[in-house]
């Protein structure tokens, strides 16, 4: 979601009935932090609490530094990246190309861990390809190293955002491991985030492309979920407000 959860996205999220809404990945290389987008990134002024950054990469000490200078800057809970299937990212070993080794997944995780003390949540995959899903096997090692929730999207990295979604993957994972566990993948309606939280087990659902266009789906589904009825659609008076309301976060976000 890097280029679309910027602070104002994620502002309209939580005020739209989002539990919490995650920062853009920040890459934890040093030398890129004071670019214009790095910056921008970790900016989370007037933002709803709490705040959560993602941190990616490959090295535990890096990543360890990444996570305290965030935290540093308002950070409340550091997420690590082990599930986006970006090229560009899985190029680099970062991302979900860390499920293929997984002392790294353990060292990365303690590391960080060890370097603050806000909770650290980790995002994966079911693996890395079909004939590599290892996600149990991750959750135990991040779990013994300190983790304090997972989640889970439901589809190995070849698969990328294709394919039937793997809820019985998670549901594995969600009865191995103590810790909560997110269920994320093809959660598009309120009946759907029902069905996949009865089938699976987990504690929440994490919506990602479903919110584009429609971030109010995050009440419809709070809504659904306490009361068993479904919420009007909004009328078109509400949805040019949060529109407008949204750009012009947006525009002073980014200083146009």
């Amino acid at each position: 979601m890097a280029g679309v959860t910027d602070r104002p996205f994620r502002q309209l999220c939580k005020r739209l009935g989002a539990g919490l809404a995650i920062s853009e990945m920040v890459a934890s290389n040093p030398q890129l932090r004071n670019t214009g987008k790095s910056q921008r990134r970790m900016n989370h002024d007037g933002e709803v609490e709490p705040i959560v950054v993602q941190i990616a990469g490959t090295d535990p000490a890096q990543m360890a530094d990444s996570a305290r200078y965030n935290v540093d800057r308002g950070a409340q809970i550091i997420d690590i990246n082990m599930g986006c299937p970006a090229k560009k990212v899985c190029n680099v070993a970062a991302g979900s190309a860390l499920l293929q080794n997984e002392s790294l997944v353990g060292a990365i995780v303690e590391r960080v861990v060890g370097a603050v003390d806000v909770p650290v949540t980790l995002k994966i995959r079911t693996g890395w390809d079909r004939q590599h899903r290892n996600a149990v096997r991750i959750a135990h090692i991040a779990e013994s190293a300190g983790i304090a929730a997972l989640s889970v999207h439901g589809r190995t990295r070849e698969c990328g955002f294709v394919g039937a979604v793997e809820y019985d993957t998670i549901r594995a994972v969600k009865q191995a491991v103590s810790v909560p566990v997110t269920a994320n993948g093809d959660v598009d309606s309120p009946e759907m985030a029902r069905d996949v939280l009865e089938h699976t087990g987990a504690d929440a659902v994490m919506i990602g492309r479903a919110a584009q266009g429609r971030p109010w789906i995050f009440r419809e589904i709070r809504h659904f979920l306490d009361y068993g009825e479904k919420l009007p659609s909004p009328q078109i008076a509400e949805i040019r407000q949060l529109i407008l309301g949204h750009l012009a976060d947006h525009h002073a976000f980014h200083g146009e």
